[in-house]
């Protein structure tokens, strides 16, 4: 059993990738997520967050950040590159990831996961499938606060985890092809 840090932009991607994670690599016992209050902060503060997980016996590490909509390897490049260039050489394997959009965009690639959640909530509604090429829609959040409003589901951070955890990830895979390469980060890990 493994224990990972990550280092996200915000509660929801601490509250989402967790989930995703375990399901992705049940031999994870732990994920540890740091919320950086978005890409400006994510990027002056991950170095001090791996050095902090030097004492938290993480094994690995993956440093998560949205790209905007823009290259991705770019925003990866990017954080690489501070890394190398502040000098801190981690004791545990660090891997950079960079989506194409917010966390949103995988979460409204399996409206099922959504209506699943709602059921369990005492829910009884019916929501719209989202029938666009998703990662090509740049801001997924309103659509996805309509689908959590029509399933009658608040926009918090636990109803987020709970979302992901029952997502059907080869069903987000494909509708998002650039969730593969976080699944290949993931496992390479």
């Amino acid at each position: 059993m493994s224990i990972f840090g990550i280092v996200v932009e915000g509660p929801r991607d601490a509250a989402v990738y967790p989930a995703i994670i375990r399901k992705l690599r049940p031999d994870v016992e732990h994920v540890v997520a740091w919320p950086c209050g978005g890409v400006p902060a994510l990027r002056k503060k991950f170095v001090g967050v791996l050095r902090g997980f030097e004492y938290s016996r993480i094994d690995k590490a993956l440093v998560i950040r949205d790209s905007g909509g823009k290259d991705p390897r770019t925003s990866e490049a990017d954080l690489s590159d501070l890394l190398d260039k502040s000098g801190f050489k981690p004791t545990f394997p660090v891997h950079f990831y960079a989506t194409r959009c917010m966390v949103e965009t995988w979460l409204l690639g399996d409206d099922r996961a959504v209506s699943k959640v709602a059921l369990s909530r005492g829910r009884i509604r019916s929501i719209k499938a989202i029938n666009k090429a998703l990662e090509e829609i740049m801001d997924p959040k309103p659509l996805f606060l309509t689908m959590l409003s029509e399933a009658g589901l608040s926009a918090d951070d636990k109803v987020y985890e709970e979302i992901a955890a029952a997502a059907d990830l080869d069903r987000i895979a494909e509708r998002s092809p650039r969730f593969a390469e976080f699944r290949k980060h993931v496992h390479a890990c």
